[in-house]
C-alpha cells in the first residue's frame, strides 16, 4: 500500500509541476516578446496547460467515467499534435531563413506529412475492429506516433545542419526542437517497448517515463528562455560559397 502511495505522488508530481512550469514558460515568452516568432508555440504551451486542467478535473471527478476520459483524452491530443506542427513549421522557417531551398523544402514535406498522418488517422479511426473507443484511440495513437516521428527527424536535420548553416546551439528556435526532440524520442521508445511487453501491469511505469520526459521537455523550454539572448550570427560564419554548393547538392540529390 505505500509503495502504491509513494508511486501515485510521484505520478502526481510528474504530472502538475511540468504545466506548472508551462505557465511560467508563457509569461516568460510573452515578456520576451517571442510570440512574435513563434505564435504557435506559444498557442501550444497555452494550450496544453488547458488541457491539463480539463484532463486533471475529470481525473478526479467522481463522475467522471474511464470511456469519457479516454474521449476527452483522445480529442485534446489530436488537436495538441496539430499545434506541435505549427511549431515545428515556425522552428523550420527560424533556422533554414538564410536558406531559401531548405525553407522551402521544408514546408513542403511538413505538409505531406501532415496529409499522409490524417488519412491514414482517419482510416484507422473508422475501419479498426472493436467498439468506437477503441477504433479512436487506434487512430490517435497512429498519428501521435507518426507526428514523434517527424519531430524526431527534425531534430536529426537540425544537429545535420547546423554546421553548414553556423546555427548556434543557444538559439530559442534549437531550444523548443531539442525539447520536442527529447520528449518525442522517449514516446517512440515508449511505443517499442510497450509492444513487447503489453501487460497492463507495466503501464504505470510507461507513465511515470511519458511524464518525466515531459518534465524535461519543459524544463528544456524554460531553460532556454531564461538563458540571455544571442545575438544574430555574423554572414561571415558560413561563406556563401559554401552554402550555395550545399544547396546544389541537395537540389541534384532530390531531382535524382
Amino acid at each position: 500500500m505505500l509503495l502504491m502511495n509513494w508511486h501515485k505522488l510521484v505520478l502526481l508530481f510528474l504530472w502538475i509541476t511540468p504545466h506548472a512550469l508551462l505557465g511560467v514558460l508563457a509569461v516568460i515568452l510573452c515578456k520576451r516578446r517571442w510570440y512574435r516568432e513563434f505564435p504557435c508555440f506559444l498557442a501550444y504551451v497555452l494550450y496544453e496547460i488547458a488541457e491539463f486542467i480539463l484532463l486533471f478535473a475529470l481525473y478526479f471527478v467522481p463522475g467522471a467515467t474511464g470511456e469519457r476520459y479516454v474521449y476527452a483524452y483522445s480529442a485534446t491530443l489530436l488537436l495538441s499534435v496539430a499545434l506541435r506542427f505549427g511549431a515545428i513549421a515556425e522552428v523550420s522557417k527560424d533556422l533554414f531563413r538564410e536558406s531559401q531551398f531548405l525553407n522551402v523544402a521544408a514546408r513542403r514535406s511538413l505538409k505531406c506529412a501532415q496529409g499522409l498522418l490524417l488519412v491514414i488517422g482517419v482510416l484507422l479511426a473508422v475501419y479498426a475492429p472493436g467498439d468506437n473507443s477503441a477504433r479512436l484511440t487506434a487512430g490517435v495513437s497512429v498519428v501521435n506516433r507518426g507526428a514523434a516521428m517527424v519531430q524526431c527527424g527534425l531534430l536529426l536535420v537540425l544537429l545535420l545542419s547546423s554546421r553548414f548553416l553556423g546555427l548556434s546551439w543557444r538559439r530559442p528556435a534549437f531550444g523548443i526542437t531539442l525539447g520536442l526532440g527529447v520528449l518525442t524520442s522517449v514516446d517512440l521508445a515508449i511505443y517499442a517497448v510497450r509492444a513487447e511487453f503489453s501487460s497492463d501491469v507495466w503501464v504505470p511505469y510507461f507513465n511515470l517515463l511519458t511524464t518525466g520526459a515531459y518534465l524535461i521537455c519543459v524544463s528544456i523550454w524554460v531553460g532556454y528562455s531564461l538563458a540571455p539572448e544571442v545575438q544574430p550570427a555574423s554572414p561571415t560564419v558560413v561563406p556563401h560559397d559554401e552554402v550555395e554548393t550545399w544547396n546544389r547538392e541537395l537540389q541534384h540529390l532530390v531531382r535524382h
